[in-house]
């Protein structure tokens, strides 16, 4: 399979990810999706950890390139090939970088919203959501504003916006395979 490059390109391997997640829970049951302890996490717990990490990108993505330019200042440095970010992101995980060492990130601090019921389905139609919306938004940015913008990432410093979007799509197909295994699938 090519690695991403352009929007569109980026855009289909989010839809790619994002099905294969949906695929790998909505046959779950209950007891496979919260199966996890204090060791490991559940398909649930990876769930809520995509989305705590997806949501902040689709709500940046769906404002202009300039206020991200505004905030952040303009990329000092072209944006690296899907392969580079992978890499050094990879890099950082073999020097010990973690979730836990970014609480904001952990399954913990997903917050439900008041009234839910069904915290799977809910789960999963915000996850939906969340991707649906971050696709939708990439598709609205023009290419060259994609290496113009920058933001700060937590374990890899100020990334361009491709970066980012590279950087979510590696990210979750991380953990598309730690939801198989968890759920016994993969």
């Amino acid at each position: 399979m090519p690695l991403p490059y352009s929007a569109s390109e980026i855009m289909d391997d989010l839809r790619g990810v994002q099905q294969r997640v949906l695929d790998a829970l909505l046959p779950a049951s209950a007891e496979q999706f919260n199966r996890g302890d204090a060791t490991a996490w559940s398909a649930g717990d990876y769930l809520k950890h995509l989305l705590i990490s997806v949501k902040p990108v689709a709500r940046i993505m769906s404002q202009p390139g300039h206020a991200l330019i505004t905030s952040f200042g303009a990329a000092d440095h072209p944006s690296r090939s899907y392969d580079q970010v992978e890499w050094d992101y990879q890099a950082r995980l073999a020097e010990g970088a973690r979730a836990e060492d970014f609480p904001n990130v952990l399954p913990q601090s997903y917050r439900f919203p008041e009234g839910v019921q069904d915290q799977q389905a809910h789960l999963i139609e915000a996850w939906r959501d969340a991707n649906q919306r971050l696709i939708e938004a990439v598709g609205r940015w023009p290419e060259e504003e994609l290496d113009r913008g920058q933001l700060p990432h937590p374990a890899l410093g100020m990334v361009t916006m491709r970066e980012m979007l590279f950087f979510t799509v590696i990210h979750n197909r991380l953990h598309a395979g730690d939801i198989e295994r968890a759920l016994g699938r993969g």
